[in-house]
């Protein structure tokens, strides 16, 4: 159901690399009401969400062989959205800075343009 959310563009989910729990990203409180209303309505499921340790996420961009050394040392703060693009998961503003400044190999996107062959 969270895949399918994505795929339409409703929200955005990220898988941790490290395992667990789903990571639902959405703009505001009332987005995750209006989502789990149609988990309920469209998928017979009922869900609880809870309060992450994460304020933002940005997906990564540049050298792949940097990418890699990027999710090797940081895993537990790694994603992968529902298409398997990775993404680093931040806990606030000032753990974002840091590793865009650690990492200056790397991009750290706010947004990511789907193609048409991934919206279809």
């Amino acid at each position: 159901a969270l895949e399918q959310l994505a795929e339409e563009g409703v929200t955005r989910v990220f898988k941790p690399l490290t395992g667990g729990d789903w990571i639902v990203g959405v703009v505001g409180a009332l987005q995750l009401d209006v989502l789990a209303a149609r988990i309920k309505t469209e998928y017979d499921l009922g869900v609880r969400f809870e309060q992450g340790a994460f304020e933002t996420a940005r997906w990564l961009s540049g050298p792949a062989d940097e990418i890699k050394r990027f999710e090797d040392a940081h895993r537990s703060l790694t994603a992968e959205d529902h298409d398997g693009v990775r993404v680093f998961m931040a806990r606030n503003a000032w753990d974002l800075d840091r590793m865009v400044k650690d990492w200056p190999a790397l991009k750290f996107n706010a947004t990511r343009e789907q193609t048409a062959e991934e919206t279809v």
